[in-house]
């Protein structure tokens, strides 16, 4: 089964990768771990292969400050 989401460039994502194959989704911005967990669990529950691994990518943070304790 394969099920992939177009990427776009920045866009958080999550793929899920199984013995048989992958499915990959966007995830919406300000996605939490826990949102993920709840998906992969969807996920993997309507799959019938074995769970390898999660590949979780988040969105980037443009104009993040210094670290205040940096000198």
């Amino acid at each position: 089964m394969h099920i992939h989401h177009k990427p776009q460039t920045g866009e958080p994502r999550l793929r899920v990768i199984f013995a048989d194959g992958s499915i990959a989704l966007g995830m919406p911005v300000g996605s939490t771990l826990a949102d993920v967990a709840d998906w992969v669990d969807d996920i993997a529950r309507q799959h019938n292969g074995s769970l390898l691994s999660i590949d979780v990518r988040m969105a980037g943070r443009r104009n993040v400050p210094a670290f205040a304790g940096a000198h």
